[in-house]
């Protein structure tokens, strides 16, 4: 699939999305976001795909919103505009059924900072860091930024990213609980992979109802969540995953999953 500011692949049940204006630090504007939403239609569309792993080109993840296009175009409401389309599109990742995993190679500032918190899961290089510094510019996270970054740092170390534009290294990401692990940058994409891997052995709609039942939870607290999670125990127990799943724990061998 042609693109020009990103690159999408697929190879198997694993998609690969990369963000690719390397000029400048994959900064994403008005095509990026065209062209982002064109591969998440692709990615959701096929049936032969499970697991998207998004990275960045070069020695950034993403600088963010493309801050010199926005002061080119300061009168046409372009922050409103961007937000209004950016949101809904990472809003897809995060509900999706299929699996999204981060593979944040270098700095996620602002809008790609969001694009990581919007994955289902996030492994980042030592040279990664992380920022929402968009106070500093008079606007704020509003892809996002401000729903996520909380629930998963807690509200008190999320306001101090977000009020004072502080930057977080890998390892305090890790420590902090907005990653979920970090490797050496020469180990990244082989962990992506890996990990990806992993999760296409998994039986899909065991992984879509866990996701969805988290999401639940998050979205509509405690009570509604666990009786969420007990209905999609409900579905899965009648799947045939479930079964195979049982036979081969007892009969000691890898389990071969199908979706049904």
């Amino acid at each position: 699939m042609p693109f020009e500011t990103i690159l999408y692949e697929t190879e198997g049940p694993i998609a690969s999305l990369t963000l690719a204006r390397e000029h400048r630090l994959n900064a994403i504007d008005r095509q990026m976001i065209a062209e982002l939403e064109e591969a998440t239609d692709a990615f959701e569309a096929d049936a032969d795909t499970r697991v998207l792993v998004v990275t960045g080109a070069g020695r950034a993840f993403s600088a963010g919103a493309d801050i010199k296009e926005r002061a080119e175009n300061a009168g046409d409401l372009s922050v409103q505009r961007t937000s209004s389309r950016i949101s809904p599109l990472f809003r897809r990742l995060e509900r999706m059924d299929k699996i999204s995993v981060a593979a944040v190679n270098g700095p996620a500032f602002g809008g790609g900072c969001e694009l990581a918190l919007a994955c289902d899961l996030r492994i980042a290089s030592t040279a990664a860091s992380f920022s929402l510094p968009e106070a500093k510019l008079g606007i704020l996270p509003g892809a996002g930024g401000t729903q996520r970054l909380p629930r998963l740092i807690g509200p008190g170390r999320a306001k101090e990213m977000m009020l004072l534009g502080t930057t977080v290294t890998a390892e305090q990401a890790l420590a902090w609980g907005l990653v979920n692990r970090t490797v050496e940058p020469n180990a990244l994409a082989g962990e992506a992979q890996r990990m990806a891997e992993r999760l296409v052995a998994m039986a899909p709609r065991s992984l879509a109802l866990v996701k969805q039942a988290v999401n639940v939870a998050l979205d509509a607290g405690i009570d509604v969540g666990l009786d969420y999670e007990q209905r999609c125990s409900e579905v899965v127990a009648v799947l045939e995953d479930r079964r195979e799943g049982y036979r081969a724990f007892v009969e000691k061998r890898e389990p071969h999953f199908t979706g049904r």
